[in-house]
């Protein structure tokens, strides 16, 4: 019996005793696997601290206050993170010797994983701590002068996204931009006293004036990008005034270079003012300098109404300003600049390096010398005038130089604007065909600077200037063929975005000088100017009439038009009224776009209109629509982001209608039928609106059903969400579309970056069927833009998904998927030829990209992957030698990091 006792005791001294040995020991024998297990749990802290560091930014952009123990969160993640990376620094120690390097040193070792053991939980509370984290923000006044730590992007171990090395090469914003290491001297020092005199504390704003045509816009793109590079200010916007401004295309502007993106959801002018007004004082309350670029002022802007902070006097307050203007005056009046500097043209010698840059050798041949100094002398060393000039010249002979050289021989008692006036006239009558010159009289008529690609397609339809192309995509394809002529002629400017371009003013006033007897049209520049005092006849013979942004209040009660044609109403005011009997006299009218207006009684507003093709009612207050259905012949309908509750079924009666776009939230309601009806509809926008779809089997139905664009056999564009997946039919034929975007299951937005024309979201349920309907399957193959979230089913790889392969696809996201264990798996021809970037996110049971070995053609044009959350046991590696992706990396290699590298 006194045994009993003595073993107990013995026992437990043994437990005091052989325990921590024991796990000293395991210590020292696994300190590599705390190595691992560290760097594995800093990915996936990482993850979540750049998740919440992004939602952080996007609440302050907005002006919403950021929870403090979110704050205090980022402030452990930054600390865990710094010393984890001292700790793996020093995770030498684990692999330290001794004895001669025989054995591993014990006491080092041990240390060290005592350290790591530490840290991984610290780390995994954190990280467990942030992936709670679901409303990171709340509205109201802001408490404080609060800013939360900023994060900067880790390099090295702690990386979760792995971006390809990439040299983006944005494209000229206008026909004058010169390559950014040969901005000519005369510029480069103008530039250099702008940023000098940004950087003086006694001047707020900085004023650029000019004649047309002297480069005043593309010197701000060289000087933007120089005070990027700079850094000199932390938030730098830019916003194009232009002759007619719109407030709040201005005001979006600078709102999406501050990230301000609840700007959006505001539609009254004064509100967007309010709220840009308050982030651009929280900037200034947090000590940020921000600039703000205003280009091409033709009159004095309120900056109030914008949303600028400024003084009784319209001076900025609280941030700097960058203007341009032709007029000195209206800089140092209206706006209050303090600082401004005269652009003159090119010196003689940079005048002819431009030349030369265009058309190429032949400028030294001897016989084409004498007839370059002459060129260039007419055009004064402006650059809008160089580059016209020599774009005549690039191909020409001889004999045409000699020829354009005398037809634009100057009088010497004549001005400059008369030269512009000859070399426009040169270009303008060297266009060919009736067809591309109503195309430049149509973005004249515009009356704005950057006139819109997609609008003007549904205007040129609407008057039948492409009669011969009798699909609307032709025709769209034909207009973007006409603008690269009008480019090429330099009637028309190229622009930042390479999809879109700008009209300069100089062309727009020669244009409307040489139409004006054939082709008179009005656009109604100034605020102070009514309608009502212009002639009778000029109003009588008017064939187009356009309204952009002027500040009225109302249209005159009759307007005597009866030869017009098409009339542009552009207006940011709720209150403006349009008298019933206003198109009484008009006829003729074959397009009408009313933006902005609140339109409560349609009924006898368009009861004349019965020659309208083209009717945009965009961004319009609007109730009954019934009235609509009588205008049989309209061919193209939109309502882009109005306020319309319901889609009555006497719209069904347009059965000549083309194009429809219903791109409006509050749209709750679609008659049953009234889609079928359409039969004749070749393109059909519904993006961000109807999602109340009835399913086939629905009796009665009491809306839209999918199933009725089965009757429109011309269908080929279509923009759709979807939010339920049951209610996509079985037989929905989808196989004709050569253009779409479909968002099926909860609606997510494609990012900015990726463009293209075959988009297809599917975020889905484990119980879906979604992928397996024929519907799908038929688009699956051409798709360019393809997002997947929720893959449960039977499938291990993405290329089982699809029969055809993936051969057009070009931006593949993958997330929360745990039937995925592979990219690829036995990889085609077909396969990921054209494939730009890859992002995996959340792929728990993911092993590797490819089931198998994959050659050098598969991912070669990769740019970009990010892999995220995804448990890959391997990093794989390859490269394609000597063919580097069109991004601009040198080798073409990309690597695949595990999301806990």
């Amino acid at each position: 019996m006194l045994i009993d006792p003595i073993v107990s005791i013995a026992w437990d001294v043994l437990k005091l005793v052989v325990i921590p040995v024991k796990r000293q020991f395991g210590y020292v024998m696994s300190s590599e696997r705390y190595v691992q297990d560290l760097q594995k749990e800093v990915g996936k802290l990482a993850y979540e601290v750049e998740r919440v560091h992004n939602a952080v930014e996007v609440a302050r952009n907005n002006l919403q206050n950021v929870y403090s123990q979110v704050i205090e969160w980022q402030a452990c993640a930054e600390k865990a993170f710094k010393d984890s990376q001292d700790l793996l620094g020093d995770s030498e120690m684990a692999s330290k010797t001794c004895c001669y390097g025989t054995l591993p040193d014990p006491s080092c070792r041990c240390r060290f994983s005592r350290k790591a053991k530490d840290k991984i939980e610290v780390i995994q509370r954190l990280a467990r701590e942030g992936s709670e984290f679901k409303d990171i923000s709340f509205s109201g006044p802001a408490p404080g002068n609060v800013a939360a730590p900023t994060l900067a992007r880790r390099e090295g171990k702690d990386v979760v996204q792995l971006t390809t090395a990439m040299a983006s090469t944005s494209s000229a914003s206008t026909l004058t931009k010169v390559e950014d290491d040969r901005v000519f001297e005369s510029r480069a020092s103008i530039i250099r006293d702008i940023i000098d005199a940004l950087a003086d504390n006694r001047y707020g704003a900085v004023g650029v004036h000019g004649m047309g045509g002297v480069g005043k816009s593309t010197l701000l793109v060289d000087a933007e990008r120089r005070i990027r590079e700079e850094r000199s200010f932390d938030l730098v916007a830019k916003a194009d005034v232009s002759e007619n401004p719109d407030i709040k295309r201005i005001q979006e502007e600078i709102a999406h270079a501050l990230g301000l993106s609840e700007i959006e959801k505001k539609e009254s002018v004064n509100l967007r003012a309010e709220l840009l007004r308050r982030r651009l004082e929280e900037e200034e309350r947090n000590k940020k300098k921000v600039l703000i670029i205003l280009d091409n002022l033709w009159e004095g802007l309120d900056l109030k109404s914008v949303g600028i902070p400024c003084g009784h006097d319209n001076k900025a307050i609280g941030c700097k300003l960058l203007l341009t203007s032709r007029d000195r005056d209206i800089l140092r009046r209206e706006v209050g600049c303090d600082r401004d500097f005269l652009l003159g043209g090119l010196k003689e010698e940079e005048a002819r390096r431009l030349f030369e840059r265009m058309v190429g050798d032949k400028v030294r041949d001897d016989d084409y010398k004498p007839l370059v100094d002459e060129a260039l002398h007419k055009c004064a060393g402006l650059p809008f005038l160089i580059l016209a000039m020599a774009k005549r010249f690039k191909d020409a002979d001889l004999p045409e130089w000699n020829d354009t050289l005398k037809q634009i021989e100057m009088c010497k008692n004549e001005g400059i604007g008369e030269a512009v006036n000859k070399m426009l006239r040169l270009s303008y009558d060297h266009l060919k065909g009736e067809e591309v010159k109503s195309l430049l009289r149509l973005c004249v008529i515009y009356g704005v600077s950057k006139p819109s690609l997609e609008n003007l397609v549904r205007y040129a339809m609407g008057l039948g200037l492409f009669g011969e192309y009798s699909r609307i995509e032709d025709a769209r394809n034909r207009l973007s063929s006409l603008i690269h002529t009008l480019q090429a002629s330099s009637l028309l400017l190229d622009n930042e975005d390479a999809d879109s371009f700008k009209l300069h003013d100089l062309v727009r006033q020669f244009v409307a000088s040489v139409t004006s007897r054939d082709h008179p049209f009005l656009v109604l520049k100034d605020k102070d100017k009514s309608v009502t005092k212009l002639s009778k006849d000029n109003l009588t013979s008017c064939k187009a009439i356009c309204f952009p942004y002027v500040d009225m209040k109302e249209l005159p009660e009759e307007l005597c038009c009866p030869e017009l044609l098409i009339i542009l109403l552009f207006t940011n005011s709720k209150s403006f009224k349009i008298s019933d009997s206003y198109f009484n006299s008009m006829r003729k009218v074959m397009v009408l776009n009313l933006t902005g207006i609140c339109l409560t009684l349609l009924s006898s507003l368009f009861q004349f209109l019965e020659n309208l093709h083209t009717l945009c009612l965009d961004g319009c207050s609007l109730e009954d629509l019934a009235i609509l259905g009588k205008l049989k012949g309209l061919e193209i309908l939109s309502f882009v982001n109005s306020k319309i509750q319901r889609l009555p079924k006497e719209i069904g009666q347009l059965v000549k209608l083309r194009l429809l776009d219903v791109s409006c939230s509050p749209l709750e309601i679609i008659e049953p039928g009234v889609l079928g009806s359409l039969i004749n509809l070749e393109e059909l926008y519904m993006e961000n609106s109807f999602h109340h779809w009835n399913t086939v089997e629905q009796t009665p139905s009491t809306s839209a059903s999918l199933i009725e664009l089965n009757n429109m056999k011309n269908l080929c564009t279509l923009h759709v969400s979807i939010p339920d997946p049951s209610v996509l039919p079985q037989d929905l034929n989808l196989e004709n579309l050569n253009k779409y975007r479909i968002q099926i299951g909860n609606a997510w937005r494609w990012p900015s970056e990726c463009k293209g024309s075959r988009t297809l979201e599917l975020k889905l349920n484990p119980t879906s069927e979604v992928l397996g309907k024929g519907c799908i399957q038929s688009i699956l193959g051409k798709t360019d833009n393809l997002f997947l979230d929720g893959l449960n089913g039977i499938e291990q790889s993405i290329c089982e998904l699809s029969s055809k392969g993936f051969p057009k696809l070009k931006h593949l996201h993958v997330q929360n998927s745990p039937s995925i264990h592979y990219i690829l798996g036995w990889p085609s021809d077909s396969t990921f030829k054209t494939l730009e970037s890859l992002i995996l996110h959340n792929l728990i049971n993911l092993e590797k990209i490819c089931h198998s070995h994959i050659s050098s053609k598969f991912f070669s044009t990769l740019k970009v992957a990010r892999v995220m959350k995804c448990d890959l046991p391997n990093i794989i590696n390859f490269s394609t030698p000597g063919t580097a992706p069109s991004s601009g990396t040198s080798d073409g290699q990309v690597a695949f990091f595990n999301g806990q590298q």
